[in-house]
């Protein structure tokens, strides 16, 4: 294993982490303040593997590797959720945010050697 590739799969499972972290912090603020919990389908790409997914309430999230390329996944989000709103490349990540039925939802896609993660948060 290179040290790219070590670097690439550490900042991957740190990524993976700090989403998960932030989505339980945020579960359960909003459960104590929740009176109602609504399941939503998180839209993903044919050849999705995902390892990560919690969509039985708002905020949701689910993250995944994908074959596809950047344009591919950007053009499957906008076709499934209109134009984005917003676009920034941060530390080599592509963000893109998207309202859909009332609903507030961030495409976050990175590379992890030949795959891209795919990280989709959606809350009201």
């Amino acid at each position: 294993m290179t040290k790219n590739t070590k670097r690439s799969l550490l900042s991957s499972i740190f990524c993976s982490t700090l989403y998960s972290a932030l989505l339980s912090a945020t579960l359960i603020s909003t459960s104590a303040n929740a009176t109602d919990t609504e399941k939503v389908t998180i839209e993903v790409m044919n050849d999705a593997k995902i390892f990560a997914q919690f969509d039985d309430e708002i905020p949701a999230v689910i993250n995944y590797f994908t074959k596809s390329n950047e344009t591919s996944i950007v053009d499957f989000y906008e076709e499934k959720y209109g134009q984005a709103i917003s676009s920034n490349r941060k530390k080599g990540r592509l963000e893109k945010s998207f309202i859909k039925d009332n609903y507030n939802i961030k495409i976050i896609i990175s590379e992890q050697n030949n795959f891209r993660q795919v990280d989709v948060l959606v809350t009201k």
